[in-house]
Protein backbone atom coordinates (compact mmCIF):
# COMPACT_ATOMS: atom_id res chain seq x y z
CA UNK A 1 0.00 0.00 0.00
CA UNK A 2 2.60 2.55 0.79
CA UNK A 3 4.57 1.50 -2.41
CA UNK A 4 1.70 2.58 -4.45
CA UNK A 5 1.28 6.19 -2.27
CA UNK A 6 4.76 6.23 -2.95
CA UNK A 7 4.80 5.63 -6.53
CA UNK A 8 1.25 8.00 -6.82
CA UNK A 9 3.53 10.59 -5.07
CA UNK A 10 6.48 10.56 -8.08
CA UNK A 11 3.78 11.28 -11.06
CA UNK A 12 4.53 14.47 -12.65
CA UNK A 13 1.54 17.10 -13.05
CA UNK A 14 1.80 15.68 -16.80
CA UNK A 15 1.60 11.85 -15.80
CA UNK A 16 -1.07 12.27 -13.03
CA UNK A 17 -3.45 14.81 -14.05
CA UNK A 18 -3.11 14.67 -17.93
CA UNK A 19 -1.89 11.69 -19.52
CA UNK A 20 -3.23 9.68 -16.33
CA UNK A 21 -4.18 6.53 -16.45
CA UNK A 22 -6.00 6.80 -12.67
CA UNK A 23 -9.66 5.70 -14.38
CA UNK A 24 -10.97 8.20 -11.80
CA UNK A 25 -9.29 11.31 -13.37
CA UNK A 26 -9.95 9.85 -17.24
CA UNK A 27 -14.10 9.70 -16.09
CA UNK A 28 -13.14 13.47 -14.87
CA UNK A 29 -11.50 14.04 -18.24
CA UNK A 30 -14.69 12.61 -20.09
CA UNK A 31 -17.16 14.63 -18.01
CA UNK A 32 -15.65 17.99 -18.18
CA UNK A 33 -15.01 17.22 -22.38
CA UNK A 34 -18.21 16.40 -22.98
CA UNK A 35 -19.83 18.74 -20.85
CA UNK A 36 -18.11 21.28 -23.18
CA UNK A 37 -18.76 19.58 -26.06
CA UNK A 38 -22.47 19.73 -25.28
CA UNK A 39 -22.40 23.41 -23.90
CA UNK A 40 -21.37 23.98 -27.50
CA UNK A 41 -23.49 22.27 -29.54
CA UNK A 42 -26.10 23.70 -27.16
CA UNK A 43 -25.17 27.38 -28.84
CA UNK A 44 -25.26 25.68 -32.06
CA UNK A 45 -28.75 24.62 -31.67
CA UNK A 46 -29.76 28.55 -30.53
CA UNK A 47 -28.59 30.09 -33.04
CA UNK A 48 -30.46 27.47 -35.14
CA UNK A 49 -33.67 28.28 -33.22
CA UNK A 50 -32.72 32.02 -33.64
CA UNK A 51 -32.94 31.72 -37.26
CA UNK A 52 -36.53 29.85 -37.29
CA UNK A 53 -38.36 32.44 -34.64
CA UNK A 54 -36.87 35.33 -36.55
CA UNK A 55 -36.26 34.58 -40.61
CA UNK A 56 -34.03 36.82 -42.08
CA UNK A 57 -33.38 38.92 -38.87
CA UNK A 58 -29.42 39.60 -38.08
CA UNK A 59 -28.24 37.42 -35.16
CA UNK A 60 -27.94 39.22 -32.05
CA UNK A 61 -24.57 39.67 -30.45
CA UNK A 62 -22.03 36.96 -32.73
CA UNK A 63 -23.93 37.51 -36.17
CA UNK A 64 -21.41 39.82 -36.81
CA UNK A 65 -18.38 37.32 -36.10
CA UNK A 66 -19.56 34.14 -38.19
CA UNK A 67 -18.28 36.41 -41.81
CA UNK A 68 -19.93 37.26 -44.96
CA UNK A 69 -19.47 33.49 -45.87
CA UNK A 70 -21.85 32.48 -43.06
CA UNK A 71 -23.89 35.71 -41.95
CA UNK A 72 -23.61 38.45 -44.68
CA UNK A 73 -24.64 41.78 -42.25
CA UNK A 74 -25.27 38.74 -39.19
CA UNK A 75 -28.26 37.55 -41.50
CA UNK A 76 -27.57 33.49 -41.80
CA UNK A 77 -27.07 31.43 -45.00
CA UNK A 78 -29.04 28.35 -45.61
CA UNK A 79 -25.95 26.67 -46.34
CA UNK A 80 -24.76 27.60 -42.83
CA UNK A 81 -28.12 27.29 -41.29
CA UNK A 82 -27.12 23.52 -42.82
CA UNK A 83 -23.88 22.91 -41.33
CA UNK A 84 -25.18 24.02 -37.98
CA UNK A 85 -27.50 20.86 -38.11
CA UNK A 86 -25.18 18.61 -39.21
CA UNK A 87 -22.62 19.94 -36.70
CA UNK A 88 -25.62 19.90 -34.01
CA UNK A 89 -26.44 16.60 -33.90
CA UNK A 90 -23.31 15.24 -34.72
CA UNK A 91 -21.76 16.94 -31.70
CA UNK A 92 -24.35 16.03 -29.19
CA UNK A 93 -25.03 12.23 -29.58
CA UNK A 94 -21.00 11.31 -30.34
CA UNK A 95 -18.71 13.71 -28.40
CA UNK A 96 -21.69 14.51 -25.67
CA UNK A 97 -24.22 12.22 -24.47
CA UNK A 98 -22.40 8.79 -25.12
CA UNK A 99 -18.82 9.92 -23.86
CA UNK A 100 -20.68 11.21 -21.23
CA UNK A 101 -22.44 8.39 -20.00
CA UNK A 102 -19.90 5.44 -21.09
CA UNK A 103 -16.80 7.28 -20.51
CA UNK A 104 -17.09 9.81 -17.22
CA UNK A 105 -19.45 7.51 -15.45
CA UNK A 106 -18.53 4.22 -16.73
CA UNK A 107 -14.37 4.51 -15.83
CA UNK A 108 -15.23 6.83 -12.80
CA UNK A 109 -18.16 5.02 -10.74
CA UNK A 110 -17.35 1.15 -12.41
CA UNK A 111 -14.37 -0.03 -10.22
CA UNK A 112 -15.83 1.68 -7.18
CA UNK A 113 -18.71 -0.04 -7.24
CA UNK A 114 -17.52 -3.46 -7.32
CA UNK A 115 -13.97 -2.50 -5.01
CA UNK A 116 -11.15 -2.98 -7.76
CA UNK A 117 -8.47 -1.07 -7.97
CA UNK A 118 -8.91 0.64 -11.52
CA UNK A 119 -10.30 -0.30 -15.01
CA UNK A 120 -8.51 -3.15 -17.09
CA UNK A 121 -6.09 -2.24 -19.52
CA UNK A 122 -5.63 1.25 -18.15
CA UNK A 123 -2.89 2.43 -20.73
CA UNK A 124 -5.73 1.77 -23.52
CA UNK A 125 -8.71 3.45 -21.25
CA UNK A 126 -6.15 6.61 -21.63
CA UNK A 127 -5.70 6.52 -25.24
CA UNK A 128 -9.58 6.32 -25.80
CA UNK A 129 -9.92 9.56 -24.09
CA UNK A 130 -7.11 11.09 -26.37
CA UNK A 131 -8.88 9.65 -29.58
CA UNK A 132 -11.48 10.55 -28.47
CA UNK A 133 -10.64 14.20 -27.66
CA UNK A 134 -8.69 14.12 -30.97
CA UNK A 135 -11.62 13.49 -32.86
CA UNK A 136 -13.53 16.32 -31.29
CA UNK A 137 -11.37 18.89 -32.38
CA UNK A 138 -10.89 17.49 -35.74
CA UNK A 139 -14.58 17.72 -35.99
CA UNK A 140 -15.01 21.29 -34.31
CA UNK A 141 -12.21 22.68 -36.87
CA UNK A 142 -14.48 21.71 -40.01
CA UNK A 143 -15.76 25.45 -39.30
CA UNK A 144 -12.30 26.99 -40.17
CA UNK A 145 -12.00 24.82 -43.65
CA UNK A 146 -13.01 26.00 -47.43
CA UNK A 147 -16.66 26.07 -47.82
CA UNK A 148 -17.54 25.72 -43.96
CA UNK A 149 -18.17 23.08 -41.96
CA UNK A 150 -20.63 19.54 -43.00
CA UNK A 151 -23.82 20.47 -44.27
CA UNK A 152 -25.07 17.25 -45.34
CA UNK A 153 -26.88 16.15 -41.96
CA UNK A 154 -25.30 14.63 -39.05
CA UNK A 155 -26.29 11.12 -40.70
CA UNK A 156 -25.56 12.01 -44.28
CA UNK A 157 -28.43 10.50 -46.29
CA UNK A 158 -29.44 11.53 -49.81
CA UNK A 159 -29.31 13.74 -51.43
CA UNK A 160 -27.24 16.02 -49.19
CA UNK A 161 -24.77 13.35 -48.87
CA UNK A 162 -23.30 14.58 -52.52
CA UNK A 163 -22.38 17.55 -50.88
CA UNK A 164 -18.39 17.69 -50.22
CA UNK A 165 -16.69 20.18 -49.02
CA UNK A 166 -13.16 20.35 -47.31
CA UNK A 167 -14.98 20.54 -44.14
CA UNK A 168 -17.06 17.42 -44.65
CA UNK A 169 -13.70 15.37 -45.03
CA UNK A 170 -12.64 16.97 -41.88
CA UNK A 171 -16.14 15.77 -40.48
CA UNK A 172 -15.50 12.59 -41.48
CA UNK A 173 -11.99 11.88 -40.32
CA UNK A 174 -13.63 13.55 -36.55
CA UNK A 175 -16.09 11.22 -36.31
CA UNK A 176 -14.06 8.31 -36.96
CA UNK A 177 -12.10 8.66 -34.49
CA UNK A 178 -14.79 8.87 -31.85
CA UNK A 179 -16.75 5.85 -33.24
CA UNK A 180 -13.09 4.35 -33.50
CA UNK A 181 -12.58 0.84 -31.93
CA UNK A 182 -10.29 2.10 -29.90
CA UNK A 183 -12.82 4.62 -28.66
CA UNK A 184 -16.19 2.84 -29.03
CA UNK A 185 -15.91 -0.33 -28.57
CA UNK A 186 -12.87 -0.64 -26.13
CA UNK A 187 -14.53 0.85 -23.37
CA UNK A 188 -17.27 -1.48 -23.32
CA UNK A 189 -15.26 -4.56 -23.36
CA UNK A 190 -13.19 -3.52 -20.76
CA UNK A 191 -16.07 -3.22 -18.68
CA UNK A 192 -16.62 -6.85 -19.11
CA UNK A 193 -13.87 -7.94 -16.96
CA UNK A 194 -15.66 -6.08 -13.92
CA UNK A 195 -18.88 -8.04 -15.02
CA UNK A 196 -16.90 -11.51 -14.54
CA UNK A 197 -15.13 -10.22 -11.08
CA UNK A 198 -18.76 -9.13 -9.36
CA UNK A 199 -20.01 -12.44 -10.53
CA UNK A 200 -17.08 -14.23 -9.09
CA UNK A 201 -16.97 -12.21 -5.96
CA UNK A 202 -20.69 -12.16 -4.86
CA UNK A 203 -20.72 -16.01 -6.13
CA UNK A 204 -17.80 -17.04 -4.25
CA UNK A 205 -19.19 -20.16 -3.27
CA UNK A 206 -20.51 -21.64 -6.26
CA UNK A 207 -17.97 -20.69 -8.62
CA UNK A 208 -15.01 -22.77 -6.59
CA UNK A 209 -14.96 -26.28 -8.27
Amino acid sequence: MEGNHSHDHQLGFWRKYVFSQDHKVIGIQYGFTSLLFLLFGFGLMMVMRWQLAYPGQPIPFIGTWLGEDRAPEGIMLPEFYNQLGAMHGTIMVFLGVVPLAVGAFGNYIMPLQIGAPDMAFPKLNMTSYWVYFMGGVTMLSSFLMPGGAANSGWTSYPPLSIIATTGQTFWLIGISLPVSPTDRWWPPLRLLPFLGFSYQVSHGDQCRP
